[in-house]
């Protein structure tokens, strides 16, 4: 049977969070599509496959020097490969700053339709039918993919990560690769040490509300400590240096889905609720009655968040 296959990310020899969540779309839709969920890992050897195979029923493995290290030339090459191997219809791929690098060289390599930047995927008439945000989050839209074959990339966090199962088989595939332009000479990381909010299962988000930084501090960070979530903040708090970019919600920052999110101090800028509105629970502290975070809140406190954080810590 054809395939639905998902594109696993790794670095440093740790499977990404984005490639369980993607086994998990592979294994709600590939069924309503006729076709069989699997995975495909680039790397030096398969012991990253025989991890992934715990999530997924198939996985193939392109083990090669070439894709030790990742390249988009070198990953479209070797996905190009597997898809022409094992009768592939269907690539999901994270949408990472990776996935954004080369999934569209994908598609063209094997003459696929895209959609990018996906929220939701669901099959209806037998075709994969993908939501996604635009215009700065302000609107919503859904487009068809009709295309024989086809290549999807999904935001992460928009799905919640596939549970561990029986052990899936890893089958060898062979990849002739041809120049890869890119020359990796080193990688360095900006974020050491940080965390990734967009698995936290509750977030304490603050925005200009919070004046300053040493309030921000104050205030946020232990009602998020308190509630054993995560804090994090709007772009202008970023941008003015009162944490750090990885800690940032928002169509230029990280797509988060808690069970629950308490906005202190946000007014609900567009760009930012891209990045929250798919929280199960949204709580909004503001003391502009008008602050369009109101309209997606699920409890509203129109007050001023220094005395109702206060009360709320005295609670807890």
């Amino acid at each position: 049977m054809a395939k639905l296959l998902v594109i696993a990310e790794h670095r440093d020899g740790k499977l990404s969070v984005a490639t369980l969540e993607l086994c998990r779309v592979a294994k709600e839709i590939a069924p309503a599509l006729g076709l069989e969920p699997a995975a495909a890992v680039f790397a030096k050897d398969d012991s990253i496959a025989k991890e992934v195979a715990n999530y997924i029923p198939e996985v193939f493995v392109v083990a090669d020097p070439a894709v030790a290290v990742y390249t988009a030339d070198g990953y479209t090459q070797a996905a190009k490969a597997v898809v022409e191997a094992k009768d592939v219809k269907g690539v999901l791929i994270p949408h990472t700053y990776d996935g954004v690098d080369y999934a569209a060289k994908v598609a063209m390599a094997i003459n696929a339709g895209i959609v990018s930047n996906v929220n939701k995927v669901v099959v209806e008439g037998g075709k994969p039918v993908c939501t996604r945000n635009i215009y700065n989050g302000k609107l919503q839209e859904t487009k068809t993919i009709s295309t024989d074959k086809f290549v999807i990339s999904i935001e992460k966090g928009a799905y919640d990560p596939a549970e561990a199962g029986a052990a899936g088989s890893v089958t060898a595939v062979s990849a002739s690769f041809g120049p890869i332009r890119t020359k990796v000479k080193e990688v360095v990381s900006t974020s050491t040490g940080g965390v990734d909010i967009s698995q936290a299962k509750i977030i304490v988000s603050g925005g200009r509300g919070l004046k300053d930084a040493d309030k921000y501090k104050a205030t946020v960070i232990p009602l998020a400590q308190k509630l054993g979530g995560e804090y994090a903040g709007s772009r202008p708090v970023i941008d003015s240096g009162w944490t750090e970019p990885s800690r940032q919600v928002g169509q230029s920052g990280k797509t988060v889905t808690p069970d629950l999110y308490l906005a202190l101090g946000i007014s609900g800028a567009v760009q930012h609720v891209a990045g929250m509105k798919g929280s199960k629970c949204i709580v909004a502290i503001n003391k502009d009655p008008e602050a369009p975070i109101f309209n997606i809140a699920t409890y509203g406190i129109v007050a001023d968040l220094f005395e109702v954080v206060p009360a709320l810590m005295e609670k807890l």
